[in-house]
């Protein structure tokens, strides 16, 4: 069986409140849901600020139910069961749950990749990957931060177990209070979790390991994932929603101070320094599908005990290019398929 961290793939769907933008997104409640609403869920990340808010780039007459949820284990669950439509996820999610089951679904544009931060105390002393010697390292054990820097700290010649102690939390919010705390002396963790920790003070990047953090691993981190039922019956629908995405895409790259505002008006919450994680890249978005990237995720996991098997064959087949390829107009060649 998978570890415990994918057990919560079988966890009932948690569907939170409703985001409002440009008058385009409905209700949750099923109740209230407009007749041919397109159903997209999304986990509030900075990451994904684009997909939350191209309402702004669809059509008046598409009709959009935007669902928060708490993890791509739970987009991942709807999906599967068909009680939304379409929604970002991991490909790492996809990967475990290939290895018990074979869900009715389809990668068909990336969103994401990067996505974590390096984090040392403020007087930690950590300048270097040999500086990780003896020091205490937390992370949420499964996620892929975790692995990229086990992978990393083991091409630099390190055991993350045995040649530093490492310390696992259960969720990303506990890792800033750790290193707030001086309980550890580094984590690795993602924007704006690591922004916050900065502005406040009781941590720093570190360059040289943070430049090097995706070593021996990989970077690719989410794609567009769609119900293979809903592909069939709404094609055109699917394809001008990618489309909507590219230009918010666009549209926000181009000002990184805006991506940030963003996320703070339709979380509520802080978007502290994501437009200096996008000038910097330790988040950036990928509309495209880099295949030889995305195989790695089921071999590192594998490799890592993470999960049993490697299901890159499995995940290969839950990848089609032809939406992207209408919608941009490239062929698959140029979209990633044989990188």
């Amino acid at each position: 069986m998978p570890r415990n961290w994918i057990v919560r793939l079988v966890i009932a769907v948690a569907v939170l409140s409703m985001v409002t933008v440009g008058g385009k997104w409905y209700g949750a409640k099923s109740n209230t849901t407009a007749e041919g609403a397109i159903r997209v869920g999304w986990v509030p990340t900075a990451t994904w600020i684009p997909w939350a808010t191209m309402g702004q780039e669809l059509p008046e007459d598409t009709q959009l139910e935007l669902i928060p949820f708490k993890s791509s284990n739970d987009e991942l669950t709807a999906l599967a069961n068909g009680s939304i439509d379409m929604a970002p996820v991991g490909y790492n999610n996809v990967a475990a749950l290939l290895g018990g089951s074979d869900p009715k679904v389809t990668f068909v544009s990336g969103i994401s990749s990067n996505g974590s931060v390096f984090l040392a105390g403020k007087d930690s002393g950590i300048k270097t990957w040999e500086d990780l010697r003896g020091k205490r390292i937390a992370s949420v054990r499964g996620s892929t931060q975790y692995v990229h820097l086990a992978t990393a700290m083991k091409l630099h010649g390190l055991d993350i177990e045995k040649d530093a102690t490492y310390v696992n939390m259960q969720a990303f919010p506990d890792l800033n209070l750790g290193l707030e705390r001086g309980d550890v002396d580094a984590v690795v963790t993602f924007p704006p979790l690591s922004g916050e920790a900065v502005e406040s003070g009781y941590a720093t990047t570190v360059d040289d390991i943070q430049d090097e953090i995706f070593d021996g691993s990989f970077a690719v981190a989410s794609g567009v994932l769609v119900n293979d039922s809903y592909l069939e019956s709404d094609r055109d629908g699917v394809k001008t929603i990618i489309a909507a995405l590219q230009r918010r895409v666009d549209a926000l790259s181009a000002e990184p101070q805006k991506w940030e505002d963003t996320y703070g008006e339709v979380t509520g919450s802080s978007g502290a320094l994501i437009a200096d994680s996008l000038d910097k890249e330790y988040i950036r978005p990928e509309i495209d599908m880099p295949m030889s990237e995305i195989m790695t995720v089921p071999t590192i996991l594998a490799q890592m005990g993470i999960i049993d098997n490697d299901t890159s064959a499995q995940l290969e087949a839950h990848i089609d290019y032809s939406i992207l390829e209408e919608v941009t107009g490239k062929p698959a060649s140029e979209l990633g398929k044989n990188d």
